[in-house]
């Protein structure tokens, strides 16, 4: 399946061991909403990249315009999360982002999705937009 159509068919289980970012109106539910932010779609994009890469564990696996496919492999055991991540343009230099992260294995992940997709969007929040005003 191609990295953007990825949230379209998106069923989350019934197990504790996922989290999903979204807008309100997203075609799934959201367990949190997500932010709207002060830069183009490319800008969060590119934000993002940088933000989740020097997280300990990430790779990326797989990139279009519009989304991203990384998994998180943990420290220890070796366990893998899956995270897809699609970029929603919003206005001109606005918008938002869904990002689901999900445990491949087990019932429940003690809550390292939630914070582990908390933490980057604290981080972008505080992130400058890539592209300074006026020039896009």
């Amino acid at each position: 399946m191609k990295p953007d159509q990825y949230f379209n068919t998106l069923k989350p289980p019934e197990t504790p061991n996922h989290w999903l970012i979204a807008p309100a109106d997203f075609v799934v539910k959201p367990d949190a909403t997500a932010p709207v932010f002060e830069m183009s779609a490319a800008d969060l994009r590119v934000a993002f990249k940088s933000i989740a890469l020097q997280s300990r564990g990430i790779t990326l696996v797989d990139e279009s315009p519009n989304s991203m496919q990384l998994v998180a492999t943990t420290l220890v055991f070796r366990y893998k999360d899956d995270i897809r991540v699609r970029f929603i343009p919003l206005a001109r230099q606005q918008s938002t982002l869904a990002i689901y992260s999900a445990s491949r294995v087990g019932y429940w992940d003690m809550g390292t999705n939630r914070r582990r997709l908390e933490s980057w969007i604290d981080q972008l929040r505080r992130a400058p937009s890539p592209t300074p005003p006026g020039r896009d």
